[in-house]
């Protein structure tokens, strides 16, 4: 009996040893109530704790105006359909031909517009001039370019190149020069150009504007 009695009371100082024991080795490893564990890498610990940086606002577009040119103009997006050899990707590409046409006059920003042309457009290279000429002090109101109806041909000539026919309007427009008001152009009547384009490695390049019937 005796025996028994001591082996019973080694077995609970042995329990009371192992508990202890693991008590000691939660408080050095760190607990659930989140206590800092030592062996975390510092670098790791000053990670978690750098600010996420706040994104740079994008400056709003402030169209033209009687108090100046305009700022920050959105360059347009050239649409996924206008890489497809097809006449809606010959369509799309058009317009957005066109689109950076506009943006060009408006933000005095040829470069997306030599993009996407051939050096051979002659009618591109006056456009270009005149953007180039144009001094900071010169501005317009309006003026852009809008189509109306597109035609739905779609055949190449001997050369590759696409011909198609873009109805047009342009919009009424007020020129300033110094801060005053220079002048003012009625809105146009409809016009008729050929936009004239090649397809090749995936992709369509403007090769020529002509005028079918002028305002």
């Amino acid at each position: 009996m005796f025996l028994t009695h001591a082996r019973q009371r080694a077995r609970l100082a042995a329990s009371a040893l192992l508990a202890a024991a693991a008590l000691a080795l939660t408080a050095c490893g760190g607990d659930a109530e989140g206590q800092p564990d030592p062996t975390a890498s510092p670098a790791t610990s000053a990670a978690a704790q750098t600010p996420t940086p706040t994104p740079a606002a994008t400056p709003s577009y402030k169209p033209a105006s009687a108090d100046g040119p305009a700022e920050n103009v959105p360059l347009p997006k050239m649409p996924k359909e206008a890489k497809e050899k097809t006449h809606a990707g010959l369509e799309a590409f058009a317009r957005h031909w066109y689109a950076l046409l506009n943006y060009a006059y408006e933000s005095g920003d040829a470069a997306p517009l030599k993009a996407i042309t051939s050096g051979d457009c002659e009618r591109c290279q006056m456009v270009y001039k005149g953007l180039e000429a144009q001094e900071s002090s010169t501005w317009t109101i309006g003026g852009e370019v809008q189509i109306q109806q597109i035609s739905t041909n779609f055949a190449a000539d001997s050369n590759g190149i696409y011909q198609l026919p873009v109805q047009l309007k342009r919009m009424g427009a007020t020129h300033y020069v110094d801060g005053e008001k220079h002048s003012t152009d009625a809105p146009g009547g409809l016009t008729l150009d050929l936009f004239m384009a090649r397809y090749e490695k995936g992709e369509w390049t403007a090769q020529d504007v002509g005028v079918i019937k002028g305002p």
